[in-house]
């Protein structure tokens, strides 16, 4: 990993990973839209996982209440294989990034 960075801003990293992520969950939505139902193989492409902050099933984010100032965070990652392959990918390609 410090080999990836020598020269290369540390934002540049952060931006290659997001823009991973992003094509790897469009790429996971276009799977989710082909036809033929539920099988093995699109399952096995389409399935994630959420990792975040808030109770994402009732769509409510993180409730903060100091009684003064109240702010509500909410967070959420759906991590999948095709979201891994873009992180990956990703990074690969930052490598040749100047």
């Amino acid at each position: 990993m410090a080999g990836l960075l020598k020269e290369k801003p540390l934002s540049a990293l952060v931006f290659f990973i997001i823009i991973g992520i992003i094509i790897g969950s469009y790429l996971n939505s276009l799977i989710g839209l082909l036809p033929g139902g539920s099988n093995v193989v699109k399952t096995f492409f389409t399935y994630s996982f959420p990792i975040g902050i808030g109770d994402f099933a009732n769509n409510k984010p993180l409730l903060i209440d100091l009684d003064a100032i109240k702010f509500q965070i909410g967070f959420q990652l759906r991590i999948s294989l095709l979201t891994i392959i873009g992180i990956i990918v990703s990074i690969y390609l930052f490598r040749w990034y100047r």
